[in-house]
């Protein structure tokens, strides 16, 4: 970022930051789902106060240019212009439990199938796991979880749960754009499987999830959980999507 602000200027500093980065994201140099720089490397960059910086960020977000997502970061928003007119995911979800994968989904839809991750981390094992899995008290669940959009559009938040131990791959996979099942199977494992009902229940989008999924908090969500298998019947992990009820419907 080969820019100066100009202490001179009679345009307040925070306007100056402000508009430099709008016009980074119109030019693409900031492209829609991308984290923009941490206030502290701002501060460095450009030798202004926090104050300014989040002030510039505050009125990007509010004229729908950025998305603060707590505790993750601040990333640039997919405008409307960006955004490919929206049509709803129908999912093929039917009573023996053969659920398309969401890549499938969109492909059987005419969309593109999206993928950003928001993180993959090392958590304790909690009861269900720990039975479903059959996990010792010191084993320990990869937790991965990703934003999935169609067209760009944010539909759902995956929230899966990994023995670590099995599979510590992850922690190096590249999960943008790409399709879970395929990372799976591409490092020796068969493509996932549900053998039993899934549970679908209502929610609302949490405070910290809201922003991912471009709703406010408090929206209906679906939330689909289910217990995942290998080919040969053994555990692989569990799983939890939550869905925009407005984008996505399922064909039962």
């Amino acid at each position: 970022m080969a820019h100066t602000l100009d202490e001179g200027s009679s345009t307040p500093l925070y306007a100056q930051l402000r508009d430099l980065l709008k016009r980074q994201i119109d030019k693409g140099e900031f492209v829609p789902g991308q984290r923009i720089p941490s206030e502290d490397k701002l501060n460095g960059l450009y030798g202004v106060s926090r104050i300014t910086v989040r002030r510039a960020l505050q009125e990007l977000v509010n004229e729908g240019y950025l998305v603060k997502c707590p505790g993750k970061g601040t990333y640039v928003r997919a405008r409307a212009s960006d955004i490919e007119p929206p049509s709803k995911i129908r999912a093929k979800f039917t009573q023996d439990n053969d659920v398309q994968s969401f890549t499938k989904a969109c492909e059987s839809n005419g969309q593109r199938a999206g993928a950003r991750l928001l993180s993959c981390d090392e958590v304790p094992a909690f009861d269900e796991a720990r039975e479903f899995l059959g996990l010792g008290p010191e084993d320990r669940l990869l937790r991965v979880m990703r934003i999935r959009t169609a067209n760009r559009m944010p539909i759902m938040v995956e929230e899966n749960y990994f023995p670590a131990k099995t599979f510590g791959f992850l922690r190096e996979a590249d999960f943008e754009d790409t399709s879970l099942y395929d990372i799976v199977v591409a490092h020796g494992h068969s493509e996932p499987m549900l053998n039993e009902p899934c549970a679908l229940d209502l929610e609302k989008a949490p405070a910290e999830m809201a922003p991912y999924l471009d709703v406010p908090a408090g929206e209906p969500l679906f939330c689909l959980a289910g217990h995942y298998y290998g080919a040969d019947g053994s555990p692989m992990y569990l799983g939890k999507l939550h869905i925009v009820g407005t984008r996505y419907t399922f064909r039962i």
